[in-house]
């Protein structure tokens, strides 16, 4: 296939994905930028880290397709689930752009997964003459806030006494109103989920029934129906 065949498939399928990075950019401006950040996509199977504790991340990663889950490794050697981020969302921008060393989180591929890879050094030239480039290192900034936030919550999660306040909190961040009332869709198993809110699965399959024996939940398949009042 020809190269200029390719890259116009992956500005428009860039377009397509409604990043925030990209956002209100157009196919024509996403080339652009793609053409000034050495941009190159790379396909990984399950279970593969895409970077790995004591790397030295040099450039930021975009989900074409899959799922990364990102992962901390404590002392113990334990993995504990941060997030799970989707297509269009980054992975590794704060290092990429600070140059600083991963020293603890593992950016790991759920599923077979497509990444591509940005050199994003070119926002420090001159952004405030440059409107695409402006443009760009706004939409950053606000993922940067973003990440910020989410990390805030996982913080406020894992500093909750009890696995039942844990989970409420987690069900209710996630939760969104339908005609069942306040619903949680989980995308995440048992075992991930257990990982998430830093305990055992089993003891978070024990909580989730009699949480739901107490009438704080209701379960149905993958839903999390919350009670209300």
């Amino acid at each position: 296939m020809p190269v200029q065949h390719l890259k116009k498939m992956l500005k428009n399928e860039i377009h397509e994905l409604q990043s925030d990075l990209f956002r209100g950019f157009t196919p024509d401006e996403i080339d652009d930028i793609l053409s000034r950040t050495c941009s190159c996509r790379r396909k990984f199977t399950k279970n593969v880290d895409i970077f790995s504790p004591g790397e030295v991340i040099c450039h930021t990663g975009m989900i074409l397709s899959g799922n990364i889950d990102v992962q901390f490794s404590g002392f113990s050697g334990k993995e504990e689930l941060v997030v799970r981020e989707t297509p269009g969302e980054l992975i590794g921008q704060a290092f990429s752009l600070t140059k600083t060393e991963n020293s603890f989180i593992h950016f790991r591929s759920v599923g077979d997964t497509e990444i591509l890879f940005m050199n994003l050094d070119m926002l420090f030239s001159n952004p405030e003459i440059d409107p695409i480039l402006g443009k760009l290192s706004v939409n950053l900034m606000k993922i940067l806030a973003a990440t910020n936030i989410q990390l805030n919550k996982k913080i406020c999660l894992l500093t909750q006494k009890s696995l039942r306040d844990k989970l409420l909190l987690f069900f209710e961040e996630g939760a969104t109103e339908g005609p069942e009332g306040k619903t949680c869709r989980l995308t995440l198993t048992r075992e991930e989920l257990a990982a998430y809110v830093s305990s055992e699965r089993s003891s978070v399959c024990r909580e989730l029934g009699r949480m739901q024996d107490d009438g704080c939940i209701r379960l149905v398949g993958k839903k999390v129906i919350l009670a209300t009042g």
